[in-house]
């Protein structure tokens, strides 16, 4: 067998050490390319981003809780169209959304304005968790102040008695059901059971 194998060349041109260095550099190649293409796939042109960015703010008028992005009936793709053409016209985001509340109303917006009566939607979370975080610092710091004792561990209850009886039955019915018998459910008298 070796001497069939012996007249063919040897596959291995280069070093090990090369062979590393070049099989190093290929990966380190695949790993620069699929960067690079990942960083110029990212990259939107400004006005389209704004754009977008736009478009997720304005709520579409006729589809329920969906924005002009996500809605893709003819009256959002027209209102996407219409904030494009104003962005190239060099109007900046605060206009084109005041635009669109004065043709809509307040309700257009996606998110409610910072001021009257909206202003309670924004303040009022912010108050829950800090409200939430004061209760528990509290709660905490009267844990740690006042530790509860450590409970007592109960010994296993003893059969009185009275439960003796009881307790044979079902000793009798555990037994005459695993050996496939039948019990009498009757409570026999202390010298009949056969104990002494």
């Amino acid at each position: 067998m070796q001497a069939a194998t012996s007249h063919l060349p040897q596959l291995n041109m280069f070093s090990p050490a090369t062979s590393f260095r070049l099989r190093i550099s290929g990966v380190l190649l695949v790993i620069v390319m699929t960067a690079a293409a990942c960083l110029t796939q990212g990259a939107l042109p400004s006005l389209d981003k704004q754009a977008q960015e736009i478009d997720r703010s304005l709520m579409c008028p006729v589809c329920p809780s969906e924005t002009i992005d996500q809605s893709q009936v003819p009256l959002a793709k027209q209102m996407r169209t219409a904030v494009r053409e104003r962005l190239a016209d060099g109007q900046s985001r605060q206009e084109i959304l005041d635009y669109f509340v004065d043709s809509y109303g307040s309700d257009i917006l996606a998110a409610p304005t910072k001021s009257g009566f909206n202003l309670v939607a924004w303040s009022v979370p912010g108050l829950g968790i800090l409200a939430g975080g004061v209760t528990l610092a509290l709660v905490l710091r009267r844990m740690r102040a006042h530790p509860t004792e450590a409970v007592p561990v109960v010994a296993e209850p003893q059969a009185s008695d009275e439960l003796d009886p009881y307790l044979v039955i079902v000793d009798e019915e555990i037994r005459q059901a695993l050996e496939g018998g039948r019990s009498t459910g009757q409570v026999l008298p202390a010298g009949e059971r056969g104990e002494e």
